[in-house]
């Protein structure tokens, strides 16, 4: 005897499981429109690869899975691409979403790429190939793509089959089951193959006798395949109620089954596995159960994916075919906007209510903290707080409560006494919580992109002064290379230092030669004068050069070691020329000329100053002009002192001449 587990809360409602006959499978009329949206599955929406007026056949690939969380999308019969554009289709929002428009030709006529295959001569990268190609998702609800589930990097010891169907009403997975139930054993098989070192565990709820015995006999003969019974309960068909129930574990909070080891997959999905490999055909027809006190022949119909719901309804011939349908069970569907929306991969019911069940359904009352949802809660979360923190908007603090976790099964609402549409605002709650998280996400995006333009621009300015840096420090030290190979055919600071070892050598009182220099007076300032520029062009040298070291040493120039020696050998020549300098004006007879123009020089230097003092600025001028206004009076202030060291030093020295 199988040792089974439970899981906390749940609800026994009604089940009217036999009001659509389970075990019998219709069909209906092939209709002559379809509408096929690129979108049947969680993640990106698959590309079109038709346009209007194309002739598609039946399986035929007309849209292209996008992404690694994506399915491909088949026509589901052959005809002609009518449009490709937003369509109403079955989505609690009642948004419309991009579908492509099929009108049949009436001749159903297969694609000729359908081929079938022996799953024994493929190897396993052929059969997930055909899997991935058949574009099949999870049709238990959810619709995860069934490859990328498969393809799991975890390793997984358990494939759980859910075969509990635990909503009250439906019966399409009981019918599949009674049906096909050789060929879910063959899909699982391919499943379990491609899991490797995995054992299958099929579940199905006890209130299914007849699916019961078609799986235990299916299953004879196979021992890595074990049908296991559990109790009714709702909602015992969720993941992870349905691990709990099994195994006796709990799948943690943020974490998914393979974290566990284990995979979960429903009946109907093994049979498109079976479907896919076997038979080369794609996914493009379900069972769907068709029911509810409105509908007059109620039962299990194998429908085309892309038939519209106000089609199969007015077939069933329900009453309220246009209003009051529910897609889904009574527990976790949604009322339909309206019924001219096609039904998907993952539709398992239309439910149409009688006017007299929707004219029970009383309004919403005031809560009364009885406590009913919390105890219900399969989920052993707090419905009650979630209800008030979604009903205020505190959208921030609902988090803390864990509303992520909730299955949104509705067991809470179907025990509340004041019948509060609890899920409503849980899902009002939860599609406002993934919108700010987006926008979180996009925020954060922009403000990456626009962080990455700012380095960007940044490394192209630093860039480019670095690149300006080496070409101005290659430049100088080309220049100062050239200049310094240039010998002078004069030196006239050599010249200036033999005319005072000459003078030296001559006794001062020499009358003599106080003579020579008194009658070669234009001599004089000839050599003065050559004396002083070659200063000048020494230390204007020795600053060109040193600027050129400096530069290139920044930028790891490879004659650096040779412009540091060059700097050095200038310094000692500018110093050198100032020394001949300042002795040659010592000793000297100064023009009486020099002094005037000197006199002069101070004069202009010393208005200069007056001038700049006299128009100092208020408090009122700018900032720039002010500075601008300082370092111009510190230029004329230094010219002035220039000015009068000249004076000075040319008045003593007449002095000392004339002594």
């Amino acid at each position: 005897m199988k040792t089974l587990f439970d899981f906390p809360g749940g609800v026994h409602p009604p089940q009217h499981k036999q009001q659509s006959n389970p075990g019998k499978l219709m069909d209906l009329p092939l209709p002559q429109r379809l509408l096929i949206p690129l979108s049947q599955h969680i993640g990106a929406p698959a590309k079109p690869l038709v346009k209007v007026g194309d002739q598609v056949y039946k399986g035929q690939l007309i849209a292209l899975a996008t992404g690694a969380i994506s399915a491909n999308v088949h026509a589901t019969s052959s005809g002609l691409v009518s449009a490709i554009a937003s369509f109403p289709v079955a989505h609690a929002s009642g948004l419309d979403a991009m579908c492509i428009e099929l009108e049949t030709d009436g001749q159903d006529t297969w694609h000729p790429d359908i081929t079938t295959a022996n799953p024994g001569q493929l190897d396993e990268q052929e059969i997930r190939q055909r899997v991935l190609a058949a574009g099949i998702v999870g049709m238990g609800g959810a619709g995860f793509p069934s490859a990328a589930k498969l393809a799991t990097d975890t390793p997984i010891h358990t494939l759980l089959v859910n075969g509990v169907e635990c909503e009250p009403y439906i019966t399409a997975d009981d019918t599949v089951m009674q049906i096909y139930s050789h060929e879910i054993i063959l899909g699982t098989k391919l499943a379990l193959g491609l899991l490797k070192q995995s054992t299958c565990k099929l579940v199905i709820e006890d209130n299914k006798p007849q699916a019961i015995a078609a799986m235990l006999q299916a299953s004879a003969g196979h021992d890595d395949i074990e049908v296991i019974v559990i109790p009714t309960k709702y909602p015992s068909g969720g993941e992870k109620q349905l691990i709990q129930n099994v195994t006796g574990q709990q799948v943690p909070r943020g974490k998914i089954p393979a974290n566990l080891g284990i995979l979960c997959q429903n009946v109907a999905t093994m049979k498109a596995i079976y479907d896919a490999v076997y038979l080369g055909q794609p996914s493009i027809e379900r069972i769907i159960t068709v029911t509810g006190d409105g509908v007059k022949q109620a039962g299990n119909y194998r429908l085309r994916i892309g038939t519209c719901a106000d089609y199969v309804l007015q077939q069933c011939q329900a009453e309220q075919p246009n209003s009051q349908v529910i897609i889904g069970g009574p527990m976790m569907g949604f009322q339909l906007p309206n019924t001219h929306v096609p039904l998907i991969k993952t539709s398992n019911c239309l439910l149409v209510p009688s006017a007299k069940a929707l004219s029970d359904a009383s309004p919403a009352m005031a809560c009364i903290r009885c406590g009913q949802c919390e105890i219900a809660c399969p989920a052993q979360l707090l419905p009650q707080q979630l209800y008030w923190l979604a009903k205020s908007d505190a959208f921030d603090k609902i988090e803390q409560y864990n509303l992520m976790d909730c299955i949104e099964c509705g067991a809470c609402a179907y025990v509340c006494p004041s019948q509060i549409p609890l899920v409503q605002h849980y899902r009002y709650a939860k599609g406002m919580l993934r919108q700010k998280a987006t926008e979180a996400r996009q925020a954060e995006l922009s403000k990456q992109r626009f962080e990455a333009r700012e380095q960007r621009l940044l490394d192209e300015v630093t860039a480019k002064e670095e690149r300006r840096k080496t070409r101005a420090a290659a430049a100088a030290a080309a220049q100062a290379a050239k200049r310094a190979s240039n010998t002078e055919q004069a030196d006239p600071v050599k010249a200036a230092q033999a005319r005072l070892a000459a003078k030296q050598k001559t006794p001062a009182h020499d009358t003599a030669h106080q003579a020579t220099l008194a009658n070669n007076s234009a001599t004089n300032e000839v050599s003065h004068k050559d004396l002083k520029t070659a200063a000048a062009i020494a230390r204007t040298k020795f600053k060109k050069a040193n600027k050129a070291y400096e530069d290139a040493k920044a930028a790891d120039h490879e004659d650096t070691d040779k412009l540091q020696t060059m700097v050095h050998d200038l310094q000692q020549r500018s110093e050198q020329t100032a020394q001949a300098l300042a002795e040659f004006e010592s000793q000297v007879q100064v023009d009486p000329e020099a002094e005037k123009q000197a006199q002069i020089t101070w004069a202009k230097a010393n208005a200069q100053v007056r001038k700049l003092n006299k128009s100092a600025p208020d408090s009122s001028t700018p900032d720039d002009e002010k500075a601008a206004h300082k370092e111009a009076l510190q230029v004329a202030q230094k010219n002035l002192e220039q000015a009068q060291a000249k004076l000075d030093h040319i008045k003593n020295s007449s002095k000392e001449a004339q002594s």
